[in-house]
């Protein structure tokens, strides 16, 4: 396995092509990302997929496509195990003969701005594919100091709302944006990596369509450490699992007829779609882990 601080001797010439603006200001918050760098980052993809690997009920990413290009609002809402996640997606659907490079232009995703603020060896990765910049919840949680959360608080709300027009403008001209409900890569020594952040109530409710997306095998697990340049690259099997396409509207109306009495709705929301990705995910694993048993024997 190779630590992605093992990469840093190839980061400069990558980190050249990068040529966009990447302060993290309310007027920036739509950044383009660079084709040539994606061919190298699924290069990477391509090595360590093991046979096998793919995207299954893939057939729902072309209807979704053609509902974008339509006019109406689409979203993938995908499980979050790695900072490879995306780049797998992308790269699946990519060399998808019945979905392509097209398809693969249109995924637009939400990124926290904490890749945006890190090591070389990670921006280089995150900054290569479109994407739009906010200020998560859960950063804003992790703060106790009452005059550094205020003056941060008042950063995050101009940031936030810029990212949301943004959005806005991007899903109604055929973008399908791409979000990870949890807002952090899964450590499964951290069960609260686990809870989805606050604001996936409001994509249900905003979005025409939505898909979940359970990701089962990781290409570059979680180190530990918190330190994202000591995670390692490793191969392994890849499979992202799209549900059927459903209506957002249709899906906020049955889950206020099931909550219980009491219940805040946008809090009931966002953890029933942890539960629908959970789900896929379980459905899945065994299934996987049988597939990468034949191949190793």
């Amino acid at each position: 396995m190779v630590k992605v601080s093992g990469l840093m001797p190839q980061l400069p010439l990558y980190e050249s092509n990068l040529k966009g603006n990447y302060a993290f200001i309310p007027e920036n918050v739509y950044q383009v990302g660079c084709k040539t760098n994606r061919k190298w980052i699924g290069g990477f993809v391509d090595a360590l997929a093991l046979p096998g690997s793919r995207i299954d009920n893939s057939e729902v990413l072309i209807e979704l496509r053609r509902r974008s290009l339509a006019g109406e609002s689409c979203i993938i809402m995908a499980e979050h195990y790695s900072n490879f996640d995306f780049p797998v997606l992308f790269r699946f659907i990519e060399r998808n003969e019945k979905l392509g490079p097209e398809i693969a232009e249109s995924l637009l995703p939400i990124r926290g701005m904490k890749l945006s603020e890190t090591l070389p060896s990670i921006a280089v990765f995150s900054r290569s594919y479109d994407t739009i910049i906010i200020y998560p919840s859960k950063t804003l949680d992790s703060i106790t100091d009452p005059k550094k959360i205020a003056a941060v608080r008042k950063k995050s709300v101009r940031i936030n709302h810029a990212a949301m027009r943004e959005m806005i403008f991007r899903k109604r001209n055929g973008r399908i944006i791409v979000v990870f409900p949890s807002g952090t890569r899964y450590r499964p020594w951290d069960p609260s990596s686990k809870k989805g952040v606050r604001e996936i109530g409001s994509y249900v409710k905003t979005f025409d369509n939505i898909v979940f997306m359970g990701i089962n095998g990781n290409l570059l697990p979680v180190n530990r450490s918190g330190d994202m340049s000591q995670d390692e690259l490793t191969r392994d099997l890849m499979i992202l699992t799209c549900s059927d396409i459903v209506n957002g509207r249709h899906y906020r109306a049955k889950m206020k007829t099931l909550m219980p009495e009491g219940e805040n709705l946008k809090n009931y929301l966002v953890n029933q779609v942890m539960l629908e990705l959970e789900k896929i995910h379980n459905r899945v694993e065994p299934i996987r882990m049988e597939e990468k048993c034949l191949l190793n024997s």
